[in-house]
């Protein structure tokens, strides 16, 4: 959706994604099936037309019901998921049973600023939007990134168009990644599976993927509703009385900050890092994010009159980013932009890295390329 500001520069929101798309459904769902009768063009034409609807709508309301049973975890996450374009968002997590995400949590972004509220903690998280940091602060970004990279980066062939699913009629599409199709775009993640269309509104109402490497992920649209009204005050909010107002918290380390030498004895692979012989560029500190073995590693730079951040780490190889794809270090990155933030993402010998700040097109890739 392009008026959205799907926004993928922060680590946590990345690792957020991550666990969707890990984890699968055990569970049968009621679907009533026909004989297929494959149609790979008529499926296309109404994936696109679909996919056209999420890429122009100005306005979200939406509950996102995710059910997960894997060795990354198990148990169900329903959330409810305000937006407007292009910088307003409010996601309250309605129910879960997954330690990850607390009932009750509730993020809203309104352009400027950013919270979440974690009641169970007696916790308001702050910080600025656009700062690469803190934990889940673009919930429904990432949310929508799932849905919305299944109608942009798909091969769709209609299997039949007399089914229901949830109650609704739909037409059952099976669906096949373009970076399955063409192994070289690392830069979106693999899968193979069915999305059910409603034939009224062509609006989505269910997605089941098989993701190579990962499982199965069932993603349930029981609301889905683009371009009506929302109220603008949900998009402010005023810390309780009694809770601990605190910034976002950027490190799992006591130390704070780690050197290169550091973060890459931590890490236990290579750090793509610019080589100091670029004086233009300093770095200030590397944040280690996320539970060891699973971390995050955010190189800090700064140059005469910007800052930037350089995010690396296993766990953000090969995930859906919606943007303009460019060829870079003999493979596909994703570069997409938010208000005055640049974002340019790529996995690179099994580790995924993100570029992100202030840039500009070019500066952002004469960096990447200066990556050693």
């Amino acid at each position: 959706m392009s008026h959205f500001s799907w926004k993928a520069m922060l680590p946590f929101t990345l690792l957020f994604m991550l666990l969707l798309a890990a984890c699968g459904n055990s569970s049968a769902t009621q679907t009533t099936q026909s004989t297929p009768t494959p149609s790979p063009e008529q499926g296309q034409q109404l994936l696109n037309k679909a996919g056209q609807q999420l890429k122009t709508a100005k306005t979200l309301h939406a509950i996102f019901d995710i059910q997960t049973a894997g060795s990354a975890a198990n148990g169900t996450v329903r959330t409810e998921v305000w937006n407007v374009s292009p910088d307003k968002s409010r996601t309250v997590v309605l129910q879960s049973s997954l330690s990850q995400f607390s009932t009750g949590t509730i993020t809203i972004n309104n352009g400027k600023k950013v919270w979440q509220y974690v009641p169970v903690k007696k916790i308001v998280y702050v910080g600025q939007d656009g700062t690469p940091a803190g934990t889940g602060r673009n919930q429904p970004q990432s949310l929508m990134n799932i849905v919305q990279s299944v109608f942009t980066h798909s091969n769709a062939t209609l299997v039949s168009s007399t089914v229901s699913a949830n109650g609704h009629e739909v037409y059952d599409l099976q669906v096949v990644s373009s970076a399955s199709a063409q192994p070289s775009s690392s830069g979106n993640f693999n899968y193979t599976g069915n999305v059910f269309i409603d034939k009224k509104s062509m609006l989505p109402v269910r997605e089941q993927l098989e993701v190579q490497g990962f499982g199965k992920i069932t993603v349930n649209l029981p609301t889905f509703i683009l371009d009506q009204p929302v109220d603008s005050g949900l998009f402010t909010f005023v810390p309780p009385a009694g809770v601990q107002v605190l910034p976002f918290p950027k490190t799992t380390t006591e130390t704070g900050t780690l050197s290169l030498e550091q973060a890459q004895l931590q890490a236990g692979y290579h750090l793509l890092s610019i080589p100091a012989a670029q004086h233009a560029y300093k770095l200030q500190g590397i944040d280690a994010l996320g539970a060891p073995g699973n971390q995050i590693f955010a190189l800090n730079y700064v140059t005469s009159n910007n800052t930037f951040a350089i995010s690396e780490g296993k766990s953000l190889a090969n995930l859906p980013i919606s943007g303009q794809t460019v060829n870079l270090r003999g493979t596909q990155a994703t570069l997409s932009t938010s208000s005055n933030s640049t974002t340019l993402t790529w996995t690179e010998k099994g580790v995924g890295i993100q570029i992100a700040g202030n840039l500009s097109k070019d500066e952002i890739l004469t960096i990447a390329k200066l990556l050693v």
